[in-house]
């Protein structure tokens, strides 16, 4: 009987040391996971940091051009501005005209 019993000891503290392992080493490779995660999404959030530097300055870089284009066309034939520019206004065929025949 008295092995029995030891016998029935050893097995339950087997048991229990195995379910407690086994459920640590569960929280251990989730909490690996969630790490795993956490810097993937760092990653994806230096990204859209990123892309939000270069859209922003590709805005400026528009807002640049738009002036050049403004300054550009108040320079228009009314000024005296470049010859021949009231023909390229009208259209593409006008362009056909500008250039000499040979």
């Amino acid at each position: 009987m008295n092995n029995r019993v030891r016998t029935s000891i050893m097995i339950g503290t087997a048991f229990l040391m195995g379910f407690g392992l086994g459920g640590l080493s569960l929280h251990y490779a989730s909490a690996q996971g969630m790490f795993g995660l956490s810097t993937s999404v760092s990653q994806l959030g230096s990204a859209l940091v990123d892309m939000q530097k270069n859209v922003d300055d590709l805005q400026k870089n528009m807002g640049t051009i738009k002036q050049v284009k403004d300054q550009l066309t108040s320079l228009s034939p009314q000024g005296g501005g470049i010859p021949g520019a009231d023909k390229l206004k009208k259209g593409s065929e006008s362009l056909k005209d500008m250039i000499p025949k040979f």
